[in-house]
């Protein structure tokens, strides 16, 4: 049986062109709202403006349709499905639609961590309420990379903070960020929108998963919320929730440092050590007195960037020039990936596989890359993995001929670039081949090099 063909969006909007038009055509009207939100100084009017706004059936039917089409499910919402499925939708009530669960490690070296996968309609739900906090509170530029640049920006600000003389530095991680928000607090924070849209939107509860009850009511906008609740981790509307969060926290800063967040991580910089370690304590004491509910940090982190140890920040590691930070991937999560692929003899079943996990990893680093060397240096690590396993699994297997194209590929793509083949060996700096007679260049090296045709001539042979 042949699993149907893809259904993207080209192929919806074909197959009901009037409904993606009249749907779109509301595109402006959110646009003006969410001004309207942005611009009103009287709270009362503005929580009006917010009701009106999440209330608005064409509005959920436009945020409905994105939701629908991100998660790839076209193919079984058509247009009545689409208008039914946003007339039960609401913000200020639970909204029962089927939520799954699951446990995941971002990377090898990360610990675990429960994400949610939530329907088109709760999506949708979410996006609205993200879209109406960004309007609400605009935030610093340069400082929040969450939502405003991501990794890529966040390290270039590094680098700049520290052309200007700003390299002493702390980080400090919020302890279980997400999990440990307190959603009575957040409510308060996110005033004047509703307290019955931070529970039932932003917030996530206990038991929601697979749920198909409806509530019978709509419940009051400032019903008591629980004293705590859950920011789940894969709502739309966490990151924005979680972003005025952490710069309200950072806010009354000394200024003679300058502080910056992606997620939960928060950088001090400054021109000396003790500016930034006073700027620290602070911002230690704020956060296990914070009026919006206390908020752990994790041990400190100190670097001084110009230092040959450098800095590390979101996942990379950086290093002075001279002239600016030069990032690369944390070394310590490479390491880690390729320690993921060390196989015993029983472990060489599906290895590919594994393989392929860690490349994917080291794909999702290439969006972070901000030097010019970065697509070149992915490769090489790529090319590190495949090395791995070709050295790992048994000669002619599938396994073995996959990493052996792998890395003959990325060797003559070396060559176009520089004119020579890279040092094969250092591809494995660290191998020892049981299998070879002592003194002999490990099988899969010999390989390759016959591949691209090398020769090279064995020290006992020269012998």
């Amino acid at each position: 049986m042949t699993s149907p063909p893809p259904y993207f969006f080209p192929d919806y909007a074909k197959d009901h062109p009037d409904f993606v038009a009249e749907v779109f055509r509301h595109e402006g009207r959110k646009e003006a709202a969410l001004r309207r939100i942005a611009q009103t100084s009287n709270r009362d009017t503005q929580r009006l403006l917010i009701l009106r706004f999440l209330g608005d059936g064409n509005l959920k039917l436009l945020y409905l349709l994105k939701s629908v089409q991100a998660k790839r499910r076209l193919s079984t919402h058509p247009p009545e499905t689409m208008r039914e499925l946003a007339s039960r939708m609401t913000a200020t009530y639970h909204f029962a639609e089927h939520v799954r669960m699951k446990t995941v490690r971002p990377a090898p070296h990360k610990r675990r961590r429960t994400t949610y996968d939530f329907g088109p309609g709760k999506h949708a739900l979410q996006s609205m309420v993200a879209d109406v906090i960004r309007a609400m509170f605009p935030l610093p530029s340069g400082r929040h990379f969450t939502l405003n640049g991501g990794v890529k920006a966040a390290l270039k600000a590094v680098n700049e903070h520290a052309q200007q003389g700003f390299v002493h530095g702390i980080e400090r991680d919020i302890e279980h960020f997400y999990p440990s928000v307190n959603l009575e607090g957040l409510a308060k924070l996110l005033r004047p929108l509703p307290g019955s849209v931070v529970r039932n939107v932003i917030g996530y509860r206990h038991g929601d998963t697979g749920s198909t009850d409806m509530h019978p009511a709509e419940a009051i906008d400032d019903a008591p919320l629980p004293p705590r609740g859950l920011l789940a981790q894969g709502s739309a509307a966490s990151p924005a929730a979680a972003e005025v969060l952490v710069a309200n926290l950072l806010q009354g800063m000394p200024d003679d440092v300058c502080v910056m967040s992606y997620a939960d991580n928060i950088l001090i910089l400054g021109e000396n050590i003790s500016s930034v370690e006073a700027a620290d304590a602070f911002l230690v004491g704020r956060a296990s007195d914070y009026e919006y509910g206390s908020l752990g940090l994790k041990q400190r982190k100190q670097c001084v960037i110009t230092d040959p140890s450098g800095i590390n920040f979101v996942g990379h590691d950086g290093y002075w020039n001279g002239e600016r930070i030069q990032w690369m991937p944390d070394i310590a999560a490479t390491n880690h990936i390729l320690q993921a692929i060390e196989l015993s003899t029983d472990e060489r079943e599906g290895a590919l596989d594994r393989v392929r996990d860690a490349i994917q990893h080291l794909h999702h680093w290439r969006r972070g890359y901000v030097w010019e060397d970065g697509n070149e240096e992915t490769e090489r690590y790529i090319a590190q993995l495949w090395a791995k396993l070709a050295f790992n699994a048994p000669r002619l297997s599938r396994e073995y001929i996959r990493a052996m194209r792998s890395v003959t590929a990325y060797c003559q793509r070396h060559l176009k670039r520089h004119g020579e083949y890279p040092d094969i060996a250092d591809l494995l700096p660290d191998f020892v081949d049981p299998h070879e007679r002592f003194g002999k260049r490990p099988t899969f090296i010999r390989d390759i090099e016959q591949r691209l045709g090398i020769f090279v001539v064995d020290e006992e042979t020269a012998t």
